[in-house]
Formats: structure tokens, C-alpha cells, sequence
């Protein structure tokens, strides 16, 4: 569903669906593009992909033209998206480098740190990840304790990160310190840093998580030297930087891209009409689950033109805030009533998992019923969420405040 697109656009989404036709290696089309962290495709499957997202100019769509990107307006992104997507093409590899943090050294970093990281970012010779979550900071990112001790030259890190996507064969790390223990409140004295994983002093430790497969990682850090060059940002003030870098975070995740959204309800819809309902029809003749199908893909039509409207924002060159927090929040919850549905449908065949003979889509409906219940939890829980939301969109005041008061 394509609401008054102009004519631009047409001509522009017929571009982009001829240069899937003719220049993507149908080995990388067709792939079922769920939420289950399974292993994927291989590096060496996705580089022609990648190859021709570079030839053509598109591989940083958000990106100035001066630093190698596409300089997409909001539109020409969703567009580029809805239709990879739709041909079954993987998400390729860097996002954390492309989407999240090529961004903000454009926007933050010195002239060295952009000609040192920008061009190795987009070329997929540096791979990154992402050090935020700590044991005892999630959700309530500020209580990091991570130690970033400032010494001549440079910085000495003391501490541990958690849930490191994609750690284990990251080249550097983006991460939070404290720098100033005693800074109040606690969001000042932080510092936003780049980090090579091969330096001495870091261990990288697996998390297998429930669904089998080796995608988070812990790491550890002993007496980890940063030098002064890998500060990005002034010293002590990261946590602006560490916010607008979530808001491009929240942008950008697989699971609250409703055209992803979209593609799932559509299996829903498909596992419903043939499924027998034990009178002889199917449960797509259920009036009420018709409905709420029906229900679910509004809500992923709705949540996609806000997320077009909203990605504008970005085009003008401002930093995203805190109103990403909503596709968040929105795009969890709604994945995970998607997915809880589709496992009602399938009823006995929704439990299914690897080695059942029956079709990719049925036997992962049981891993993504798993998997779905970090989505209102991780990158910040939903009542973390809906509490800044209140308070930083809304204006709504603080109760407790109030009540003080």
C-alpha cells in the first residue's frame, strides 16, 4: 500500500525494483526475513549485494554525498527498504557502522576520526559494535560503570559490557565510559569512545541465547588502553552523543520495520487459510480473526506513514529524539502480538523448531514465539519507554513530583 506517492517516487521505487531484477544474485533474494537470530547469509554471500549497493551509490542512504552516501530524503529510504524487503533480501552487514554510527561522527567527530572511520565503514572493512548495556545498567543506561580512567594520552578501561551484538567478530567497538566518577548528575561525566577489540586487555565472551545460535556476546575490559584520538565528542559529555546514536538505533531496527511488520502478518494471513478449523472449513472463515488481522496490518500501515513522516526529520539534518522511542515501543509490542497470533493459528505446529518436515515459515514460528519476548525488553523495557515519552513528548508531569510538591 503506497499512499499519493509523486511522481518522483514512482519513477525512483520502479528504479530501485529494476536494479533488484538485474543486479541482485538471486541467491540473496527470497530469504525469510524474520526476527529469529539465526546465522544468515555467509559475508562472502551478501559482498556482491553489498558490491552493487556500493556501484550504485546506496550503500549509506542517509549519508552525505561528500562522505560517500546517497543523501536519500525520508521517502527514497522507505522506499529502498520496502522493496528489499519485499524481495526477500537480508539486512546487510555493518549496519551498527552504516546506520548508527557513521551519523554521528559526521554530525560530532573531528575531520581525522571522519577520514580514519567513514571510508572503512562503508568499504565493510571495519565492522563495529555496539558498548552500551552493563550488568547493572540496561534499561537505566546512566548507572554504567564501566571506568574510563583518564591518563596521559589517552584513556585506561576497567569493567564489562553486555548483550555486544556481533562482538566476536567486531574489528572496533563504539562504547560508554565513565570518565568522572564523581559528576552529577549521573548522565554528566560520561564519554563516548571507539575502541579497537584487538587491544590487549579484551576478552570476548559468548551468550548463547534461546533460540541456539551465537549472536550476543559479554566483553570484558582490563586495563584497556584508548588513545586521546578515539574521544568522540568533548570529554565527559557523551550522553547527548550516546542518545542521538539510539534515536538512529531505534530508526533502523529490523524488528520495528513495518514493512517487516507487514511480511509477518502476511504469513499469518497464509497459515490461517490452510489451516482446517475442524468443521469442515479453514480459520480464515472466523470472521473475528479476520478482524484482527485486519487490526494488525492498520496498525502497520499507520506506523509506517509515521515513521516516513517522522524520517524527514533526519533529512533536514537534525539528530533524531526521543520521539524514536515510539517505534520502539510500537514496533515491539506489535511484532509481538503478529507473532503471538501466528502461533495460535498454527496451534500444535506453532511449538515446531529445526528438523520438522514442514515449511521454513511454520517450523520458525515456534524460535520467533521464543525470541519475541526480548522485544519489550531489550534497547530499554517498555515502561522505561513509556515513561520518557510522557515526560519528553507529552510534557506530562511528573507524579510523583508533583506529589512532593
Amino acid at each position: 500500500m503506497h499512499l499519493a506517492e509523486a511522481p518522483e517516487y514512482v519513477r525512483f521505487r520502479a528504479e530501485v525494483r529494476e536494479w533488484i531484477e538485474t543486479t541482485v544474485p538471486p541467491s540473496i533474494k527470497g530469504w525469510r526475513l524474520g526476527i529469529v537470530t539465526g546465522p544468515g547469509p555467509t559475508p562472502q554471500q551478501m559482498k556482491p549485494l553489498e558490491d552493487a549497493l556500493a556501484v550504485k551509490g546506496w550503500l549509506a542512504p542517509l549519508w552525505p554525498k561528500a562522505y560517500g552516501g546517497a543523501e536519500f530524503d525520508a521517502q527514497r529510504l522507505v522506499i529502498l527498504e520496502e522493496e528489499m524487503v519485499l524481495a526477500g533480501i537480508p539486512p546487510y552487514r555493518n549496519l551498527n557502522g552504516i546506520n548508527m554510527l557513521g551519523p554521528i561522527l559526521i554530525r560530532w567527530g573531528t575531520e581525522e576520526q571522519r577520514a580514519r572511520f567513514l571510508g572503512p565503514t562503508l568499504r565493510r572493512e571495519m565492522l563495529w559494535s555496539q558498548g552500551y548495556s552493563e550488568p547493572g545498567a540496561g534499561s537505566d543506561l546512566a548507572s554504567l560503570a564501566l571506568r574510563g580512567e583518564v591518563v596521559e594520552g589517552g584513556f585506561v578501561l576497567n569493567g564489562q559490557k553486555i548483550w555486544n551484538s556481533r562482538a566476536h567478530f567486531a574489528d572496533y567497538l563504539f562504547l560508554l565510559a565513565r570518565t568522572d566518577p564523581q559528576a552529577r548528575p549521573r548522565q554528566k561525566g560520561i564519554s563516548f569512545l571507539l575502541v579497537d577489540r584487538r587491544s590487549p586487555g579484551i576478552v570476548v565472551r559468548p551468550l548463547i541465547t534461546m533460540d541456539g545460535f551465537h549472536h550476543f556476546n559479554q566483553t570484558f575490559f582490563e586495563n584497556v588502553f584508548v588513545p586521546r584520538q578515539n574521544l568522540v565528542g568533548p570529554l565527559n559529555e557523551g550522553w547527548t552523543i550516546a542518545k542521538a546514536l539510539l534515536g538512529y538505533e531505534r530508526l533502523t531496527l529490523h524488528f520495528a520495520n513495518p514493512v517487516v511488520i507487514a511480511d509477518a502478518i502476511a504469513h499469518v494471513r497464509q497459515a490461517a487459510r490452510e489451516t482446517g478449523d475442524g468443521l469442515g472449513g479453514v480459520l480464515w472463515d472466523d470472521p473475528g480473526l479476520r478482524r484482527r488481522v485486519a487490526r494488525l496490518e492498520l496498525d502497520a500501515e499507520a506506523m509506517r506513514q509515521t515513521r516516513l513522516r517522522y524520517l524527514s526529520v533526519l533529512r533536514r539534518g537534525e539528530p533524531p529524539g526521543p520521539a524514536t522511542m515510539i517505534f520502539k515501543l510500537y514496533g515491539g509490542e506489535l511484532f509481538q502480538r503478529v507473532v503471538e497470533l501466528h502461533a495460535q493459528v498454527l496451534g500444535p505446529c506453532g511449538a515446531l523448531w529445526d528438523g520438522a518436515p514442514f515449511r521454513h515459515d511454520i517450523v520458525e514460528a515456534g524460535k520467533h514465539d521464543a525470541h519475541i519476548r526480548h522485544l519489550t525488553i531489550g534497547g530499554g523495557t517498555s515502561e522505561i519507554h513509556r515513561n520518557i515519552i510522557a515526560k519528553r513528548i507529552l510534557e506530562l508531569p511528573d507524579e510523583g513530583r508533583a506529589a512532593r510538591a
